[in-house]
């Protein structure tokens, strides 16, 4: 009779658990339980698996341009598993967070961040020490799977790489007293930065270490938040960086193969990036419909940059670019700026509706100017999961014929999350 009575409250359990998290309007995800709280470790999974097909993948994909986080078929982006807790520092009464971030690929795996937060410093100050997304420009401090899109905006990925920068560093954020939100940040990272080493090769030598500032990359934000009105918001935000652009392993030698112009080139050479960008929202109630427009802007500054270009004779096989394919030329010095404008809205608990304009080319330096355009239809299985068909045009740019791309997206996830060690960008 107990065994009876033990399996029926079990089999009860089990049910109230399904029915709830079955829910459209259930609690229980990722951005709304901690465990930490409770003295616990918190514990989050999401994974990306897209499908993506090309108009004309031979001609137009450009991976120097694109990035290779998506290639023709099937692709698992990442699995990333995700673990955090608050902290304290014993005899000291000072509490802290940490949170570590795996990312698995088709082949890889690694660490996407692994990072201490102090976020309770005197005179409002926090600190982060460790390998973490740097606070640079708006979508390089969200996850992937926070992403309105499959791919990542042409501008961020020419300047800071298809997945961000998250290296390894110390960052160091203030929250004065003010009227409004308002918070400045200052980090070192260490190298490289951008796919293809093209942004900041970093000249951070792993085996003998350094502590010369020269050698690391400096990136500074600052942001501020108010209302508009009772259901509408804005945030703006400036951002600036600055580091060398020449691995110490290059042959600057004039006349050389990658110096074939002669030009003066030499390792202090440095690249400035300069960045604005805006966010407006506007929601009434939470889980109603939401409108969200965001926009950024990047200037880059370079003093005699390596450019890069696809030797498309040379393709291999595979999907991985062999080093025989990437031809790189030292040029004069000059500016290469791009944008992107993206508008969500959100017109039902389950589905979203989005567009972006990419473009680079404002200045456009020594670089080809890109154009695409993106629409995005998106299903909402739960706050955390959701399948979309995105459909992009990418225009001509030089050698690169124009073409068209359809992914198939699903992300999926469940946990828990220690509050404040990410961001969240969808709202509810």
């Amino acid at each position: 009779m107990r065994k009876w009575i033990l399996q029926r409250q079990t089999w009860v359990a089990l049910a109230i658990t399904i029915v709830m998290l079955w829910s459209p309007m259930a609690f229980a995800h990722t951005k709304g339980i901690s465990l930490s709280r409770y003295g616990l470790v918190d514990v989050s999974w999401t994974g990306n698996v897209v499908y993506g097909n090309f108009s004309d993948y031979n001609n137009g994909f450009n991976p120097l341009k694109l990035g290779d986080r998506q290639f023709r078929g099937l692709t698992l982006t990442s699995f990333d598993l995700s673990l955090s807790q608050d902290c304290f520092i014993l005899y000291a009464n000072f509490p802290c967070k940490w949170a570590l971030f795996t990312a698995f690929g088709q082949d890889t795996a690694g660490i996407e961040e692994a990072f201490i937060m102090f976020h309770k410093m005197p005179a409002y100050l926090q600190a982060k020490v460790g390998i973490h997304r740097v606070n640079f420009g708006k979508l390089n401090q969200y996850h992937d799977h926070e992403w309105a899109f499959a791919d990542p905006p042409l501008i961020t990925t020419f300047f800071l790489g298809v997945d961000g920068v998250h290296n390894v560093g110390a960052e160091l954020n203030w929250q004065p007293s003010t009227p409004i939100f308002t918070e400045l940040s200052a980090s070192l990272m260490r190298g490289p930065v951008g796919d293809f080493e093209r942004t900041f090769p970093g000249q951070f030598d792993k085996v003998a270490g350094s502590s010369d500032a020269n050698k690391f990359v400096l990136f500074t934000r600052a942001t501020t938040f108010f209302d508009l009105t009772l259901n509408s918001n804005v945030e703006l935000g400036g951002s600036f960086a600055m580091g060398k652009n020449k691995s110490e392993t290059m042959d600057l030698t004039p006349g050389s193969t990658l110096n074939p112009n002669r030009i003066a080139a030499g390792l202090d050479d440095r690249t400035y990036l300069y960045g604005f960008d805006f966010t407006y929202q506007w929601k009434p109630r939470p889980y109603n419909p939401f409108v969200r427009w965001t926009s950024e802007f990047l200037w880059g500054k370079r003093e005699n940059p390596a450019v890069l270009s696809l030797a498309r004779a040379a393709r291999g096989a595979g999907v991985v670019l062999d080093p025989l394919q990437i031809a790189r030329t030292i040029r004069n010095s000059d500016t290469v700026g791009g944008m992107y404008s993206e508008l969500a809205y959100r017109f039902s608990y389950y589905w979203e509706l989005d567009g972006r304009l990419d473009f680079v080319g404002m200045p456009v330096g020594h670089e080809d100017r890109q154009l695409r355009y993106t629409g995005s239809l998106r299903y909402y299985i739960n706050p955390v999961s959701k399948l979309s068909f995105q459909y992009s045009y990418t225009d001509n740019s030089g050698l690169d014929k124009g073409y068209s791309t359809y992914y198939l997206h699903y992300n999926i996830g469940g946990g828990t999350v220690t509050p404040g060690v990410g961001k969240f960008y969808n709202l509810f």
